[in-house]
């Protein structure tokens, strides 16, 4: 059993099912598996879940119409925990040669990912739809594509930008959602554990820019790099959770600063 290849299985597999049970069979064997003896990785071709899901570029995603706004909502929410599902399995099979414990450690949170996505499938299944009926967007996606090329930039989009402005996101929905509301803990209990999941990838992001003698705080430029307008839509930022999760001071002041920059040309 090779690693890689198993790992590929798992992150091409549309079942959730399926997926879960070929992540956990992987588990089981790590003592055992191999982790040599394979070329370069695959490249990204297509999600995983464009077999059951309508997918758009996000520029021309549809308004959803006609439909209850909470299903939306939770669909929404649900394709993101499906995604981050393949972005933590993509983070074991893409870059290799890495510490043991960095497979571990994505395949952990592949693990709360699966956890997260079975229980927002099960409140929006309550509503009568499941995942798969409503379109879904490929931007997670293809930013795994864009940096299918370097552990730095990957560490440094996936979990450090994208995941922790989902800190922020998510901190911003549960301070408009009814305490008494059943999506309250769970969207606390998501948000909670997403720390952890970015406090990885600052883990992972400092200990490639170490391996290849780049500054850490290059951070901030690596995101500009692929997203130049990240930063400037003025958003409240979850400054405990992301001091939690490993940013520091300055990288904090540095996005408010682009925040308000932006804010004083509108």
């Amino acid at each position: 059993m090779n690693f890689f290849e198993e790992i590929w299985g798992c992150l091409n597999e549309s079942s959730i099912s399926s997926k879960t049970i070929k992540l956990h069979a992987i588990e089981a064997n790590l003592d055992s598996i191999s982790f040599e003896g394979l070329a370069k990785p695959k490249s990204l071709q297509t999600p995983s879940y464009a077999s059951f899901c309508k997918v758009y570029e996000i520029s021309n995603f549809p308004r959803v119409k006609n439909t209850d706004k909470n299903a939306v909502f939770l669909h929404a929410i649900a394709h993101i925990e499906y995604s981050a599902i393949d972005i933590a399995l993509d983070a074991c099979y893409r870059f290799r040669g890495l510490p043991l414990q960095y497979y571990r450690d994505w395949m952990e949170v592949a693990n709360d990912e699966i956890r997260h996505f079975n229980k927002i499938n099960e409140e929006l299944e309550k509503t009568g739809t499941k995942y798969g009926d409503l379109p879904v967007h490929n931007g997670l996606f293809v930013a795994l594509q864009k940096t299918q090329h370097s552990l730095i930039d990957r560490m440094a989009i996936l979990p450090r930008h994208m995941e922790a402005s989902g800190l922020d996101a998510n901190t911003n929905i549960l301070s408009k959602i009814d305490e008494n509301s059943p999506l309250h803990p769970l969207l606390e209990l998501i948000r909670d554990e997403e720390v952890s999941h970015v406090a990885k990838g600052d883990k992972w992001f400092k200990y490639a820019c170490e391996q290849e003698g780049i500054e850490p705080n290059s951070w901030l430029e690596i995101v500009r790099k692929y997203y130049p307008k990240a930063f400037e839509n003025p958003k409240p930022i979850d400054k405990e959770r992301r001091f939690q999760a490993g940013f520091s001071a300055d990288e904090i002041a540095q996005i408010e600063l682009l925040a308000t920059k932006n804010k004083e040309n509108i």
